[in-house]
């Protein structure tokens, strides 16, 4: 019974949650995960490594086949790359025990996590009735 509140609460958590705080746990989740493949690598946990990356590389291809580049052009093209870029480490982590793959990867991940942080801070701009705009702070604490 309490998995199944557990599973609802989790559900409903993800389908209520904004995009970008959406964006922001999938990359706090693979970065989690990369970490610990770090750790399982150097602990010769391999098995543990092996689950770690695959679901790391999971979240990565879903960033990565959720992006719209006819609408996000030069952006989502460049997130593409980087994207593709993180996958290919991240099996080459898991093929070979590349623990530097896996660095590469998570200061990827962490830089990419700070820039999309950084539009929760942006103003948004607000239209009144009569078209006066007034600019609001979207600033999280």
């Amino acid at each position: 019974m309490n998995t199944q509140r557990i599973g609802l609460y989790k559900k409903t958590e993800l389908e209520t949650t904004d995009q970008i705080s959406l964006i922001l746990k999938l990359y706090d989740r693979a970065i989690r995960l990369l970490e610990k493949a770090k750790n399982d690598i150097a602990e010769k946990q391999y098995e543990g490594k092996n689950i770690s990356l695959t679901k790391a590389k999971d979240i990565v291809f879903e960033l990565l086949t959720s992006l719209d580049e006819e609408k996000g052009g030069e952006i989502a093209a460049s997130l593409s790359q980087l994207y593709n870029f993180v996958i290919r480490e991240i099996m080459d982590a898991n093929i070979n025990l590349n623990r530097k793959a896996l660095d590469n990867s998570i200061h990827i991940l962490s830089e990419l996590r700070k820039s999309w942080n950084s539009l929760t801070s942006v103003p948004e701009i607000e239209y009144d009735e009569d078209d006066s705009a007034s600019i609001a702070l979207n600033v999280s604490v």
